[in-house]
């Protein structure tokens, strides 16, 4: 979906798993044959009792029950995200290199032809190895095949300016990403630093075994700068809470699911027919529920009508619950990772939250810019960029297949900001600088829609007028979209008591 580079032929030869004879000794190592449904590789010890079993009589009876403490180590452990790859391992220290530069990220097994997408770049990929030199930062990467009629799967990476080795392997047999065994990817760290000049450059992919690649520095920088605004707020703790997995690489996949997300009949079938749980979608967890209402039946009159009218108080709500340990932060974070999974990936499920937190939360938090400026302001700097990132970095924008949603965009942007407006009006002088950059922030936002979109947020275009149609006629017609917006404050309808004469009561009449 990304604007591709083209393909790179003189790519460095992929890597492969490192040869299992060598590390061992070589002549003590000798090939066996496989039988069975699981291929080799896949089956691993999880946890080795700590003592040795103790010699037994050959005289006396068998122990009846094994002692407890072996009992207790033969539980396998199995991760919170439910995913049956015996690669993770939580409590394992990070692996690190000395050659500089920053981060690295090695992918073994990959086909020899591939797209390979990290970030804001992607690319179709000969024998490729992996990327070096990674800044600071929150980073996607994904593969898929070249035909592009595959699901595509993909991971995350936080790094922190410690020179960390991340080591994924392509699974043939199953063909999703995972990672590498824990012995394998030492054994790859450990030999970096032969293949670490032959790796893609983070900033140039194109600049492998070159001194210049066919990107300048103002567009590396420009990339760099723009994946900042569209991952900023993503952190591991957000990552562990969403996909479940607490490890420091985040797999997700286009078949995975949000959970709450409405399935289509064909969706639930095809997962259920599906025995592999490698294969099985897996839920994203939000804290933003698509099946959950921004009012409570416990509420009455006015109070309801806001929350009903007005998302601000649940997402204060939300902030303030003591069980859901929730930052701003995170809540920003939410809606940037929904977007990168969705557009990057084509999960369908994610780009739906996407849209519900900004149609049916965001947007409709007309207080939010009083109450909590700096969440709004960041709100719509996120905006902003993936708006701008959508239209000038994409093939196809995540507008284009949505066009009921994108029109009800177009009208929830043109609400906000005569609320916007109206509130800061209201405020004059008193009006706080953190109130005054969200008015900033929007400006930024209309700009971008203007300019990408030709869209008017000013609402006050002409609502009813004439057309004349192609055999001459002429037909009114009349915009009714912001019918209800219209229709606030003193334009307001309301309830009045008529008399017999149907003249409202409360009224004083000079011709009686």
């Amino acid at each position: 979906m990304e604007r591709d580079l083209p393909s790179i032929p003189s790519r460095p030869k992929g890597l492969t798993k490192s040869n299992s004879s060598a590390s061992f000794g070589g002549g003590s190592a000798k090939s066996v044959s496989v039988l069975g449904t699981h291929p080799l590789g896949t089956l691993h010890v999880h946890q080795v009792s700590e003592t040795p079993h103790e010699q037994q009589d050959d005289d006396g009876p068998p122990p009846l029950d094994p002692p407890s403490r072996q009992s207790e180590n033969a539980v396998i452990k199995t991760s919170q995200h439910g995913s049956s790859n015996p690669f993770h391992s939580p409590g394992r220290e990070p692996l690190t290199h000395n050659m500089g530069g920053g981060d690295v990220v090695l992918i073994l097994d990959l086909p020899e032809v591939f797209t390979v997408g990290y970030d804001s770049i992607s690319f179709t990929a000969k024998h490729f190895g992996g990327v070096r030199d990674i800044p600071p930062g929150a980073h996607f990467f994904w593969v898929a095949h070249p035909g592009g009629l595959s699901a595509r799967c993909g991971f995350w990476i936080v790094t922190k300016s410690v020179d960390t080795v991340h080591v994924m392997q392509w699974d043939r047999y199953n063909e999703v990403l995972g990672d590498s065994a824990r012995a394998e990817a030492r054994i790859q760290a450990d030999n970096l630093d032969t293949i670490h000049s032959k790796l893609v450059p983070y900033q140039d992919p194109s600049a492998v075994n070159a001194a210049n690649g066919e990107l300048t520095q103002a567009t590396s920088h420009k990339n760099l700068n723009m994946w900042e605004q569209l991952t900023g707020k993503i952190t591991e703790g957000l990552l562990n809470r969403v996909t479940g997995q607490n490890y420091d690489n985040w797999t997700v996949h286009t078949g995975d699911r949000v959970k709450g997300s409405i399935l289509m009949a064909g969706e639930m079938e095809l997962d259920n027919s599906i025995s592999n749980p490698l294969l099985k979608a897996r839920e994203l967890n939000f804290a933003f529920s698509q099946r959950t209402k921004t009012y409570s039946t416990d509420n009455t009159g006015a109070d309801r009508t806001l929350r009903a009218t007005d998302a601000t108080p649940y997402i204060l709500s939300q902030l303030d619950a003591s069980d859901n340990d929730l930052s701003p932060d995170d809540v920003i974070g939410e809606f940037q990772f929904s977007f990168v999974v969705g557009v990057h990936l084509g999960n369908d499920s994610c780009i739906q939250q996407w849209w519900h937190m900004l149609l049916k939360i965001f947007l409709r938090a007309h207080l939010l810019p009083i109450r909590r400026p700096s969440l709004a302001a960041a709100f719509i700097r996120t905006l902003t960029a993936q708006l701008t990132y959508s239209a000038s970095w994409l093939e196809g924008s995540i507008l284009d297949t949505a066009e009921s949603q994108t029109k009800d965009l177009r009208l929830s942007l043109t609400v906000y900001k005569r609320r916007l407006d109206e509130f800061l009006q209201g405020l004059g002088s008193n009006a706080t600088s953190e109130q005054l950059a969200v008015a900033t922030a929007f400006a930024g936002l209309e700009a971008v829609v203007t300019g990408t979109l030709d869209w008017d947020l000013r609402g006050d275009y002409l609502r009813r007028g004439k057309v004349m149609m192609e055999d001459g006629e002429e037909v009114e017609l009349e915009v009714a979209d912001l019918a209800a917006e219209d229709e606030r404050g003193e334009w307001a309808p309301e309830i009045v008591d008529l008399d017999e004469s149907g003249r409202q009561r409360d009224l004083v009449s000079w011709n009686d």
